[in-house]
Order: structure tokens, then sequence, then C-alpha cells
């Protein structure tokens, strides 16, 4: 029973150290990825449990301790990322204006068999915004259009962002952002509207694959927004 927990634990690290990098490193289709990181959890809850009581039993058993060790952690990996996720909107594509969203342009030729950027974002899903994350706004920044570009480019750059295009006579810059783990790409879009000494911020992220994306496109933009304030 022991060897058996050594082996499930063994499977559960591979399956978890593969699942990200492998998918980043563009080794196989997302799915697959994400299957990995299934496995990951699956493999180290048994290993956790069989190995666990392989050492109850058989007391003390420093290899089983430590299988069941590896099993307990790489369970609790999948579990932040799950618990992060809960409550979230199933929603991929976020912007601070809901009525007139910033419109992608120059990051449409790399979203080759994405998910769809259309120019208005349906009814249904500016919904599960709004009852989701209510603090996503347009913001009002003391800036004449000119200044107020150059924050938003500096913050692009903090934020470690690819930029794609950077157009201030026209208030856009449109960018790439990859998330930590697997590597999922998604592009932003900022748009600047001055009126005088002020100007106006909006920001959209859409992830390019997936139905939801736990959160990531909201607080990517609620991160923007703060170094920009």
């Amino acid at each position: 029973m022991t060897i058996a927990g050594v082996i499930l634990a063994a499977l559960a690290f591979l399956s978890l150290l593969l699942s990200g990098p492998g998918t980043r490193w563009g080794w196989w289709d997302f799915k697959i990825g994400l299957a990995l990181f299934a496995v990951a959890f699956l493999a180290g809850a048994l290993a956790l449990l069989v190995s666990g009581f392989a050492w109850w039993r058989t007391r003390p058993n420093p290899v089983a301790a430590i299988a069941a060790i590896a099993g307990a952690v790489i369970v609790l990996l999948p579990l932040t990322q799950i618990a992060g996720a809960r409550g979230k909107p199933r929603i991929h594509d976020i912007s601070t204006d809901l009525a007139d969203p910033p419109r992608f342009s120059a990051v449409l030729p790399l979203r080759a068999n994405a998910n769809p950027a259309p120019d208005r974002i349906d009814d249904k899903t500016a919904a599960q915004q709004r009852a989701g994350y209510p603090d996503l706004v347009t913001v009002d920044v003391p800036l004449n259009s000119d200044a107020a570009f150059a924050k938003v480019l500096q913050a692009a750059k903090t934020m470690e962002w690819e930029i794609v295009s950077a157009r201030p006579a026209e208030g856009i810059l449109e960018a790439t952002a990859r998330t930590a783990w697997f590597g999922f790409r998604d592009d932003i879009v900022v748009r600047v509207r001055g009126a005088g000494q002020q100007s106006r911020v909006d920001v959209r992220s859409t992830s390019r694959v997936g139905r939801g994306d736990a959160g990531k496109n909201a607080d990517r933009i609620r991160k923007f927004l703060t170094l920009l304030r």
C-alpha cells in the first residue's frame, strides 16, 4: 500500500508539473492541460488517502508520510484555483463600458480560431458582469488625453503586457497578457477619451479560449485601474 501511495503521489506531481508548462509551451491543446490538472487533483487525493492509511497502519512509516504530505499539497493547489473561481460569473469578456465597449482591431489577426470579440457585448453577458463585478466602471482621470494615454502606457508596461498597438492619436492601446500557470493568452484594449483637462478611461479584457475565466479578466482590469489611479 505504501508503494501504491508513492506511485499515486508521483503521478499527481508529474501531471501537475506538465499541465501548465506543457500548455504554455504549446506541447498540447489547453483542454489536455486542464485534463492533466484534473488528473493531478484526483491522483493527489488518492495518494493522500492511500498513503495516509498506510502510515496509520504501519507507523512510523516516513515514506508513506512523505507521500501523504505530497498528495495533500498537490490537492491544495487545484483547490485554491477552484475556490478562487467559486461564485464568479461564467463569462470571459469584461469591459468597464458595457454599452459602448472599446473595440479590438490590431489584435484581431492574433485571435484566429479564438473566442469572438464582438463590437457589442450581449445583454446576458452584461447583466452577469454587472451582478458579479459592479465595481468595474469607466474611470475619470484629471489629465488631458495625452497625459492620460502616457499613464495608460506606463501602467500597461508595469503590468508586463505585450503591447500590440499603441495609437495615442486615437487614444487606443491594445495588448496581450498571459495567465501565470497555463499561459492562456488574454487580449486587452484600453480607450482614452479626452474632455478638456479631463479624460475617461475604459478597459476591456477578453480571453481567447474557455467559456469562463475564473475572474482573471476582472482582476486584471482592477489591477490596471489601481495603477492608473
